[in-house]
């Protein structure tokens, strides 16, 4: 199931390890998330749809703890303060 138009594409990131295989649980299901498994998914949702939005950090209430500056988002989206700079 590909696009036909792009056909297969491979996510930028290696694909991991799985970091820990539990063999002495009677469960026998064990999950795991990796970068690989959400940038392919974002990959995917990109090519089908739009993510679009709108924040300004002037919108966020004065009793908030949290707070919007290009630094506290850079765990998010990396390299944004160096591009904008801290703030």
């Amino acid at each position: 199931m590909f696009d036909k138009e792009l056909g297969e594409e491979e996510p930028a990131v290696a694909i991991p390890e799985m970091p820990y295989h539990m063999t002495e649980h009677i469960e026998k299901y064990q999950a795991y998330v990796s970068s690989y498994s959400i940038d392919a998914f974002m990959s995917s949702w990109l090519e089908v749809a739009a993510i679009r939005g709108w924040f300004n950090a002037a919108d966020m209430p004065d009793w908030s703890p949290v707070s919007l500056t290009t630094t506290t988002v850079n765990s998010l989206l990396p390299g944004i303060m160096s591009y904008y700079g801290p703030g």
